[in-house]
């Protein structure tokens, strides 16, 4: 990694919005880009993405998570992952009948579906016109659930990982 190159386009960032970047900073920022695994080029098209559209905050330079985001995209709200997971399930039952057991390979879904819900139960009492309240039910207890267990998050196949370096799993 070239700090010198990095640091440059982290300075030409930090002049576009007329901030400074003390050194101390810089090098964590400098750090924190190599363990992320940025490449130049996406930190040059990250920091080219804040300068077209940053609209705020004029005298302040841009957080780290915002030049991450520039180059990743935002990750999406956890409302969203549960409105997509309770539509899978609703494409599930449509398709397939309340007979045949979803693959649920989002952790959290498959609690919910397995204790709150147990599919074949709710599948053959599930009315069309009341799908839309369950919806609503699925997306405020999968964000429940998250909020008290984000571990569930952690997709099994990284769990045995976590173990092995003394993470949490």
């Amino acid at each position: 990694m070239d700090f010198k190159a990095y640091g440059k386009v982290i300075m030409g960032l930090a002049g576009n919005f007329s901030a400074t970047i003390p050194l101390a900073t810089l090098d964590i920022w400098l750090e924190m880009l190599k363990a992320d695994g940025i490449t130049y080029q996406e930190l040059q098209q990250g920091a080219q993405k804040i300068m077209r559209e940053k609209k705020d905050g004029y005298g302040r330079m841009p957080t780290y998570v915002e030049l991450i985001e520039s180059i990743r995209g935002s990750q999406p709200k956890i409302e969203d992952r549960a409105l997509c997971e309770a539509n899978k399930i609703l494409d599930h039952l449509r398709l397939h009948g309340a007979g045949v057991w979803p693959e649920m390979s989002d952790p959290i879904t498959r609690q919910l579906m397995t204790t709150r819900w147990h599919y074949l139960t709710w599948a053959a009492q599930c009315v069309e016109s009341e799908n839309h309240w369950w919806v609503k039910e699925f997306v405020e207890a999968y964000r429940s659930t998250n909020a008290v267990n984000p571990a569930l998050e952690i997709p099994c196949q990284v769990r045995p990982m976590l173990k092995i370096i003394g993470g949490e799993g």
